[in-house]
């Protein structure tokens, strides 16, 4: 084998389909069924469209994005539209699996529930082992999420309660005539610790289901001493705003995911192998956005992969060229997240500024609003931001 992925989802899926379009012969080996709906609010940004050429005329979305609806500490709301869609909701299990088909067009072989662990030799991965056999292969390359086993069996995982976050939610059941009376479509971000510790709460919108969750920083919760899923019933019944659209809505299911953060591994490559996606830590800070960059990294990584092949090198030192183009294109967004998310979101009283300057000012409401769609990187915002003293007085003023 040239080259094994560890997890189905965008990442792997994304890893797959480059390397095998490169000409890789090409196995992924997904612990769980490929067709399966994950703990994820659901968002898929625009510039996935764009840039990984996903037609939207294809059926992996539930309902278009037009718009971002927030609601302050103090309940202030305000929405943040365009004149054209921004993103797509979707159901996990459709979208994952399309990016599935996709790569096995490409040539990719997948085998779902199936674990796997590293395969050693002299110290060094040289492929994965089943329960019934052992599969060399020149590179491996682990998108198997938060927390990573590969990274942690490979001595690479660097976790904590500062780079971690966990979420918890509920897909509940909404009639569609509700959901666009209600809601629209909007994704939906609620600040204020009294529901979210240090987090936010969320209502996405889908076909007949509304997904709504929370999540926070596992040291806000130990600091807190709360519990996530009771932070969700008391926001379902008890958010001024929130409660009345939900109140016809019913619980399908509860579902709940850890997040790691920039940071969460030592390093992204070893000799024959690479992490990528949520296992790298490649998630947005500010909004915890992290489909696209799964998708970018794992992209990048099969290229990677592919070329170390051609070369007949898979060292580290050549597999760090997938660092290196990896952060030359998410890098910003990592570096500069933490920043962004000090200076406007950490504190409610900067929460609130957020949604009141929005309300007063569109120059403002648009960069936020393209900001969270992942529309403008992290550092050309801040730069467009603090180039106007006038707008920083505003926001302070407020």
């Amino acid at each position: 084998m040239d080259v094994i992925v560890i997890g189905a989802g965008p990442a792997g899926s994304t890893a797959a389909k480059a390397a095998a379009e490169k000409g890789c012969s090409v196995t992924v080996y997904e612990k769980k069924a490929l067709k399966r709906e994950k703990p994820c609010g659901g968002a898929v940004s625009g510039r996935v469209l764009r840039e990984f050429n996903l037609d939207p005329e294809d059926v992996f979305w539930d309902r278009p994005c037009e718009g971002v609806f927030l609601c302050s500490p103090e309940n202030r709301t305000v929405a943040l539209t365009k004149n054209e869609p921004i993103a797509c909701l979707v159901m996990r299990e459709k979208f994952d699996y399309y990016l599935v088909e996709k790569a096995q067009k490409a040539g990719a072989h997948f085998v779902e529930n199936t674990y796997v662990e590293p395969f050693l030799k002299n110290e060094t991965i040289r492929g994965v082992k089943t329960a019934e056999e052992v599969i060399e292969a020149d590179t491996v390359i682990a998108c198997d999420g938060t927390p990573s086993f590969f990274a942690r069996k490979l001595g690479l995982y660097n976790g904590n309660d500062v780079n971690q976050a966990t979420t918890y939610q509920y897909q509940m059941k909404m009639s569609n005539k509700e959901i666009d009376e209600k809601i629209g479509n909007n994704i939906e971000i609620y600040f204020g610790h009294k529901w979210a510790p240090y987090g936010y709460s969320w209502i996405f919108p889908k076909k007949g289901i509304v997904t709504v969750g929370c999540g926070t920083w596992l040291h806000a919760l130990k600091k807190t001493n709360v519990n996530l899923k009771e932070c969700l019933d008391n926001f379902v019944t008890n958010h001024p705003v929130a409660s009345q659209k939900l109140n016809h809505a019913e619980i399908l299911y509860p579902q709940s995911a850890m997040i790691g953060f920039y940071s969460i591994v030592h390093s992204f490559c070893l000799d024959n192998f690479m992490v990528a996606g949520d296992a790298a830590g490649f998630v947005s800070i500010p909004t915890g956005e992290g489909i696209y960059y799964s998708m970018v990294s794992g992209r990048i990584s099969g290229e990677v992969a592919a070329e170390a092949l051609q070369k007949r090198d898979t060292s580290r030192k050549f597999l760090r060229k997938y660092q290196k183009r990896t952060l030359k294109k998410i890098g910003a967004d990592m570096k500069w997240g933490p920043w962004l998310r000090k200076l406007a979101l950490d504190k409610e009283k900067d929460q609130e500024r957020v949604v009141a300057l929005s309300m007063k000012d569109q120059w403002f409401a648009d960069k936020i609003r393209d900001m969270i769609v992942g529309d403008i990187r992290y550092d050309w915002f801040l730069f467009k931001f603090l180039l106007r003293p006038h707008k920083v007085f505003q926001f302070y003023q407020v």
